[in-house]
C-alpha cells in the first residue's frame, strides 16, 4: 500500500481565486510568552485544495457536513488531459469510468498555482462529458486546476445538481500516472457550510 498526498499546503500566502479574500493564518500564542502555541485561521471555503458541495451553486441544499462519509471515498479513475484546452467525452470512458467512482483529471497545471494566470487560463469540461459523468453516477470529480468551467459556471450546475462533488486544486496527480488500482479519500471538515478545505489522499493498492 502507498499513500499519495494530493493536497496543497494551506499557507498564509496561499493563492486565492480572483475576488476571494486572502487567507489569514497567524500565530497568536508562543511558547516563549504563553507556554503554548496557537494559530488563528480565517479563510473562505474555496481556497487551496477544497471540495465544492451542492449548496455552492444549488439553493436550499444541505450543508456539506450532512453528506454521508462514504460519498468522500471511492475507487479512483485517472484521466490524463495534459495539453488539452477543452476536456471532451471519449468513447473509452465507457470502459474505465464506473458508477460510484472518483474521477481525477491530470493536467499538470498544479505546478503553476502561485502564478496568477493559473486562475484565469485552464481547461473546461464540456457539457457532453458532464452529462456522461452524471449518467455514470460518479461521486466526485477531481482536478489539478481551479474549476471545471469558467463564468457563468454551467458545468458546476450540472454536476452539483446531480450530487457530483467537485474537488479542486489537487496536486501530485502525476504520481498516479502508472497506477491502475487506487482509491481516493477526500474528507471535508464537518462544517455547516457549502464547501470545505480537504486533505485529499490516493491509496495505491498493490496486488
Amino acid at each position: 500500500m502507498k499513500l499519495i498526498d494530493l493536497t496543497h499546503s494551506l499557507r498564509k500566502d496561499s493563492p486565492v481565486f480572483p475576488g476571494d479574500e486572502p487567507v489569514q493564518l497567524d500565530q497568536v500564542r508562543t511558547i516563549e510568552e504563553d507556554r503554548f502555541t496557537n494559530f488563528r485561521l480565517s479563510t473562505e471555503m474555496h481556497v487551496g485544495t477544497h471540495i465544492d458541495g451542492p449548496l455552492h451553486k444549488i439553493a436550499f441544499t444541505p450543508f456539506i457536513s450532512t453528506i454521508a462519509l462514504d460519498h468522500f471515498i471511492g475507487k479512483g479513475v485517472f484521466i490524463d488531459v495534459r495539453g488539452e484546452t477543452k476536456i471532451e467525452f471519449r468513447e473509452a470512458f465507457h470502459e474505465i469510468i464506473s458508477p460510484e467512482s472518483i474521477v481525477l483529471f491530470y493536467s499538470g497545471l498544479d505546478q503553476n498555482i502561485d502564478n496568477p494566470e493559473y486562475f484565469l487560463t485552464y481547461p473546461d469540461i464540456n457539457e457532453e462529458l458532464a452529462l456522461f459523468l452524471v449518467a455514470q453516477r460518479v461521486k466526485i470529480i477531481g482536478l489539478d486546476w481551479p474549476s471545471p468551467d469558467h463564468h457563468p459556471y454551467p458545468i458546476h450546475d450540472i454536476l452539483l445538481k446531480n450530487n457530483i462533488l467537485i474537488l479542486e486544486n489537487l496536486t501530485n496527480l502525476g504520481q498516479l500516472l502508472n497506477e491502475t488500482n487506487f482509491e481516493v479519500y477526500a474528507f471535508p471538515l464537518k462544517i455547516e457550510a457549502d464547501s470545505s478545505p480537504v486533505r485529499a489522499v490516493a491509496r495505491v493498492i498493490k496486488c
